[in-house]
Order: structure tokens, then sequence, then C-alpha cells
């Protein structure tokens, strides 16, 4: 781990034990009809993914300030005011309502609500990134054909884990949606165990 990531890790605990929300436990929300469990806040690599948003101008081929940034479970929106410092519009959604009032507070240029993921509109993002927002399998398989299915043609999504339904359509690197196709792309950055989803015409 590099220092950058060490200091901002100490600072993200100094305030979460501050808020008594260091050891919070998973998080139960409401989903058809019966009560689920989603993971609190994980910190995931800041470098790993600040490289993939470095290129997400070329991926998306439009200027960075037209990037519209999207983060699920955004804990206290540190990669949301990471995207805005490189120059994108950043949002984050997260169910804890004790996060996004710490979120609001320390990044006020961002814009943070509390939300389900599973009833977020995701149609007005270029990109949307998690990390491992639940256990079960099913729910990353719910949750990713909610955002895929939302987004516009050649947004991407990034994420740290896709569902074994989806991991084995894209054994070619593109999976066939209902009405679009999924492509895997290849990056020559450094993004850890990050993995990048382009929506596309299905003739594409």
């Amino acid at each position: 781990m590099n220092p950058y990531e060490k200091i901002i890790r100490r600072l993200e605990d100094f305030i979460l034990s501050e808020r008594d929300l260091k050891s919070v436990g998973n998080i139960p929300f409401d989903h058809d009809g019966k009560k689920e469990l989603g993971y609190p806040y994980i910190r995931a690599s800041n470098r790993s993914l600040g490289n993939a948003l470095g290129l997400l101008e070329k991926l998306l081929v439009k200027p960075v300030k037209d990037i519209k940034f999207l983060e699920i479970g955004c804990g206290i929106g540190t990669k949301c005011e990471i995207a805005r410092l490189i120059g994108m519009e950043a949002t984050g959604i997260d169910i804890l309502p004790e996060y996004i009032h710490i979120a609001q507070q320390i990044y006020p240029d961002c814009t943070f609500s509390q939300a389900n993921a599973f009833e977020y509109d995701y149609s007005g993002f270029s990109a949307v990134y998690y990390h491992v927002p639940f256990f079960e399998d099913y729910l990353v398989e719910q949750l990713e054909n909610r955002v895929l299915s939302q987004l516009p043609i050649g947004a991407v999504l990034i994420a740290t884990r896709i569902s074994e339904a989806l991991a084995g359509a894209l054994g070619g690197d593109v999976a066939s949606q209902h009405g679009f196709s999924v492509h895997r792309l290849t990056v020559e950055e450094d993004i850890g165990r990050l993995i990048v989803l382009k929506k596309m015409h299905i003739s594409q």
C-alpha cells in the first residue's frame, strides 16, 4: 500500500471512529418483500479506481467535464471526490444516512443522497462504480442487470465483482443481453481487481 493510501485510510478511520461507524455490521434493507443484508462501507484501493477513472475520457470518447460518475455504496464519499478532482460531475448514493451526512459535510462539491441501489435510476450516468455491495451472488446479479439495462449505450460499469452468470457469459469478453451487448475492456493501466464493462449496441 502506498503512503498516500495509508494516509487516506487513517483519516477515514478517524472520521468513522468519531461517529461510531467504524465497526458497523452488515446493513439490513428491504428488497422484494424481504430483508436482505448489504455490506457497510468497505475501503477499496483509491489508486486503482483513480487509474481507471483516468482512462474514461478515452473509453467514453467524451471530455472529462462531460462525464457523470456515480458510486453505489459511496460511504463517506472519498472516491466521489477523486472523480470530481479529475474533472467529472460526481454523485454518490448509500443506504446508510449517517454515511451520507458525513460525505455531504466533507465533500460539498459532490452530490450525495440516501438511496436503495435497487430503486435508483442510473439512466443519466456515463460511469457507475461499486465495490462488492453484497455477499449474495443473486443480489450482485440483480444489481448489475438493473445498472446495465438503464445505462445509456456507450456508458461503463466499473466493479470489483460481477455475478457468476455475467462472468460465465463474458467467456469471450462479450455478453449479449436484452437488446444490447456488454464488453469487458482490457486496459493498459494498473487497475488492480477492477473490471471495466462497456455497454454497446448488440452489433458492435
